[in-house]
């Protein structure tokens, strides 16, 4: 009969861990090699478990390890780019984040479009939302003028 190796905190305590994580929904895992696990919550933490020689490491990390890269490279696409700005103005102008109905409206596109970008850019970490939640959406990186720049403005006819 094998013995597990104990789980040891590397930067959280095990109560602190359990505090953060509570109630939170697992998105996916994914094991980006034979050392480490990661379990990813939809709102963007992600647990990192790592596998030593004598003990398992676990530690509660930020969104940009769900993408599996750094932040310099989780560049969102134009469309992603368009979103998330629709979503930041309107958070700023009205105080709360929009619907997924507000922004099937803004784009004009069907209801299960706007819920795959969602899920989406969830998922790549440019956002977070917390479920059973109207109106949760965060966006999680910062849009640059730059970045903002390059995405032309819609016209109202």
């Amino acid at each position: 009969m094998t013995q597990n190796p104990p789980v040891r905190s590397k930067r959280n305590h095990p109560d602190t861990l359990t505090r953060q994580l509570r109630g939170c929904q697992v998105s996916h895992v994914s094991v980006p090699d034979e050392q480490h696990l990661l379990v990813h919550f939809s709102n963007g933490l992600v647990l990192a478990i790592e596998r030593g020689s004598q003990a398992l490491t676990a530690s509660v990390d930020s969104s940009c390890w769900s993408t599996g890269r750094n932040a310099e490279q989780a560049r969102p696409t134009q469309r992603q780019l368009e979103y998330l700005r629709f979503i930041t103005r309107y958070i700023g102008r009205f105080g709360r984040a929009p619907a997924e109905s507000d922004i099937e409206r803004h784009f004009l596109v069907s209801a299960p479009s706007v819920n795959q970008m969602m899920q989406t850019l969830e998922r790549l970490g440019f956002i977070s939302r917390q479920r059973g939640m109207p109106r949760s959406i965060r966006v999680n990186i910062t849009l640059p003028d730059i970045i903002e720049e390059s995405v032309s403005p819609r016209r109202i006819r």
